[in-house]
Order: C-alpha cells, then structure tokens, then sequence
C-alpha cells in the first residue's frame, strides 16, 4: 500500500466508476483492478460491492476510505512543515548592548523577532556603551545597540529607536557638593567633575561644558553610564548620565538633577551594524522586525 494507490483508491470512492477513476489517475482500466484487489487482500476484506451498474463501498471499504484520506491529510502536512522549516532562516545573530539597553528595548526586539524567525539563534554580550563600535568593529558583534556621534561615517549603517534624554546630575544628600548643587545659582566652575573615560556620552558632555563655558575641574574619569551614576551618588563630582540609566539604578534615590540653561543634547539610540553587513539575511530580518516592534 502506497500513496499512490491510496489516492486512486479515494478518487474511486468519488467517482464509484471505475472508468473514470482509471482515467483520472493514468491508469488502466485492469491496472486499477489489480490495485483494489490488492488492496482487498492486505486488508482481508472486499472494499467495494461491484455489479453491472454501480460501485458501492463495503463497511471496511468506508474504514479503509477514512484511513486513506487521513494518511494523504498527514502526509501533506508534514511536507508543508518541513518545506516551512526548510525555508526559514537559520544560524546565530550577536548582539551587544549596555546592561540596562539589554532590558530597556531587547526584550521587545526579540519577541517580534524570534517570532517571525524562531531557529536563529540569539548571542547577546553586554557591555560599555563606548565599546559598541569596537565590537562591531571586530567582529565579535553583529549589531549593536548603540549611539553614533554627529555624522557618523557610512562605514556604518545606523536605524533609530529612541530618543534618551540626558541629565547632569549629582549627590542628594547633606554635602557640601550637594549644597552647591542645589544652589539656584551654581557656580558650575567650582564644582568637580566625573567624566566618561570614552565614547558618544563624553563626546556630549564636552560639547555642554563649552556650550556652559565651563572650564572643568576632573575629579575622575569612569567608563560606563552606570558607574557614573554611582560616582554622583556617592559624591565625587557632578556628571552627565542617559535618562533610563539613572530611572533604573539602584541608587536613583541618591541622586540630585541639575537645571542647567543648556541642556545636553540627547542621545539617538539605535540598531547599529556594519555597513557592509546590512544586507546579511539575519541582520536584515533583524532590523525589518525591529520596524515592526
């Protein structure tokens, strides 16, 4: 018994001429007989009661026709899962991004796309923000959520996801630093200062300190958003840190923001790759879904 002979044996369920049958299925009249007599002796019992007129099923002939059309139904469908399965895409996609980016904006990254593509699988690094490109770079991460400075080159290519404002913040406690924080009139020039050791973030914060004219006193230079906002908490000096960096840090309650006249410039965070590897099929699928989250 095989799906062929399944499917004649169905189609001459419907037809009941065994003419027609034979014809549907380019078979011959005597071929088709042979086929069902076959059947009949696997099976142990008549399928059809046949006379001059017309073709009838027998009970085992109606049992025989519900397990054909259900054996045919599975086959189908286990070809159309593989064919599925068989077209989608497969392989491993680095991503690196900053500890709080990792729970701020992956998490609804990755739903929509391990939806779409549930065989890809995910390798996330998490890291300083001022290391992102090197990673790129290296070829340790495919993409990377990440903040460009101003014209970036084309060497990379660059899609938006938000808008993070940035705050200059301090110590909230009874310092003497705290004092002066909170003073209606700081004296900007008097207050120390813990800056970003690299990357987007101290590119922003130099550019406010000449846009405040402000001639910096540095404390300490610190890598990573999160250490610098720990460095205001415990009263080191004033500093500049992302908006959810601070929302999210353990030690929110510590801090004091500042109102400047100038505002820093916020930062433009996005999905960032290689220019050339844009057009890779994982990549590609990944920022095509991120549109759509």
């Amino acid at each position: 018994m095989d799906l062929k002979e399944l499917k004649a044996f169905l189609h001459l369920c419907q037809s009941k001429h065994f003419a027609t049958t034979a014809e549907a299925m380019y078979l011959s009249p005597s071929t088709l007989s042979r086929l069902v007599q076959r059947l009949e002796v696997e099976i142990g019992e008549p399928l059809f009661i046949r006379d001059n007129r017309k073709v009838e099923l027998t009970q085992a002939g109606v049992k025989t026709r519900e397990f054909a059309a259900s054996t045919i139904t599975e086959w189908h469908n286990l070809q159309q899962s593989l064919k599925q399965k068989s077209e989608q895409l497969t392989g491993s996609l680095r991503i690196f991004c900053t500890v709080t980016a990792a729970y701020e904006f992956l998490p609804s990254l990755i739903e929509t796309f391990s939806i779409s593509h549930p065989f890809v699988d995910l390798k996330i690094t998490t890291g300083d923000a001022a290391k992102a490109l090197a990673e790129i770079d290296s070829g340790e991460a495919d993409i990377a959520i990440a903040v460009l400075k101003d014209g970036h080159s084309s060497k990379y290519f660059f899609q938006s996801i938000a808008e993070v404002p940035l705050k200059i913040i301090g110590p909230n406690d009874n310092s003497e630093l705290a004092l002066l924080c909170q003073n209606p009139e700081v004296n900007w020039n008097e207050l120390p200062i813990v800056m970003p050791e690299s990357g987007p973030i101290r590119y922003k914060f130099e550019k406010w300190l000449k846009a405040m004219s402000i001639k910096p006193n540095i404390y300490a230079s610190v890598s990573g958003h999160e250490a610098l906002v720990s460095m205001a908490a415990l009263g080191c000096g004033i500093t500049i840190a992302p908006q959810l960096v601070i929302d999210a840090s353990p030690v929110k309650s510590k801090i004091f923001e500042l109102r400047p006249n100038i505002n820093p410039e916020p930062f433009n965070l996005g999905i960032c790759c290689q220019s050339s590897k844009k057009t890779a099929p994982i990549v590609s699928a990944f920022i095509l879904s991120a549109n759509q989250s």
